[in-house]
């Protein structure tokens, strides 16, 4: 079943995120059941909404590819079930 991530890094500057996107946006592309994401500053920080086939997915391709980029302290990201998406 197909989830959607939130995770908030409050605090990180738009600077920062947007070095840590470029670095591993083509990584994500490529991942096994990614299927979109979204970037936002929401006050102080960043918060990234993405779309996966799967947690397990999200879960094996962030802990390679964004954990180790993400400075101390961040808050863990939250899933929910997608019960039902709608695209134009």
């Amino acid at each position: 079943m197909a989830i959607l991530k939130r995770h908030h890094a409050p605090g990180m500057p738009p600077e920062v995120y947007d070095q840590a996107n470029a670095a591993v946006a083509e990584s994500e592309m490529g991942a096994d059941g990614f299927v979109a994401h979204y970037g936002v500053a929401e006050g102080p920080g960043i918060t990234v909404v993405e779309i996966w086939d799967s947690q397990a997915q999200h879960d094996k391709w962030f802990d390679a590819n964004v954990r180790p980029l993400l400075p101390p302290g961040t808050p863990e990201p939250e899933f929910w079930e997608i019960r039902a998406s709608r695209t134009k």
